[in-house]
């Protein structure tokens, strides 16, 4: 659980350091007095600033925070306070986010806090809006985009497959082919490729072509055995 204490001088922070967990990392900040009690909640979705609410402590202590009894209200931000909650957004790479910002005295804000984990109820309510409707449809915004990369990626890489295989042959062992095959010399394999090669023996024309398949082969066999 996050705990956030105020040390007003050194002598106090002294006294504070029995309740610091030393085995957790604690961070420390400048006190802002001008703004104690109070901040601005600006929410941010898809690096864009959809509303800021102002949140103030109603028992004087230093947490706004709507779940500590703090009360929002829906405020103006100026264009310097909307510019450093984009900038605070694109920096961390957060597309739903709540930063936190307090204000000085000469109207300008210094950030406090970045929320990855924003609640909404509280914001809803002072803004009149639907922060949680405005999420959905960013996130149902990003899946065609992402879709037809995935589509896209897809294709090239079945495209890829599809030129790059070729058909493999792989020989049977010759130990189960048919005898004809088996002892089938290459000049009666060149006589269907090369006419000038072919043999011009009376044999040799009334012999069947040999074909590299198992029902040929048999065939071929036949035809040798009918001759004889």
């Amino acid at each position: 659980v996050k705990a956030v204490f105020l040390a007003r001088d050194k002598h106090h922070l002294a006294d504070l350091s029995h309740l610091i967990r030393h085995d957790a990392p604690y961070l420390f900040q400048e006190y802002v007095k001008e703004s104690h009690g109070r901040d601005v909640r600006v929410v941010l979705v898809g690096g864009r600033v959809i509303g800021s609410m102002l949140r103030c402590s109603t028992d004087g202590r230093m947490q706004s925070n709507c779940s500590l009894g703090g009360v929002g209200m829906m405020c103006p931000l100026s264009e310097q306070g909307k510019q450093l909650a984009v900038q605070v957004s694109n920096i961390l790479g957060m597309d739903v986010c709540g930063i936190d910002l307090l204000q000085l005295n000469d109207g300008s804000f210094v950030v406090c806090e970045a929320n990855a984990n924003v609640g909404f109820i509280a914001f809803d309510q002072a803004c009149g809006m639907d922060v949680a409707g405005i999420v959905a449809d960013y996130a149902l915004s990003l899946l065609p985009s992402r879709l037809t990369r995935k589509m896209s990626l897809l294709s090239v890489v079945s495209s890829a497959s599809e030129t790059s295989s070729e058909p493999e042959v792989c020989p049977a062992p010759s130990n189960v082919l048919p005898e004809a095959v088996c002892n089938m010399s290459v000049g009666s394999t060149s006589s269907e490729s090369d006419p000038e090669l072919a043999d011009t023996t009376p044999q040799a024309q009334t012999q069947t072509p040999i074909h590299v398949t198992q029902a040929g082969c048999y065939m071929q066999k036949h035809e040798l055995n009918k001759q004889k």
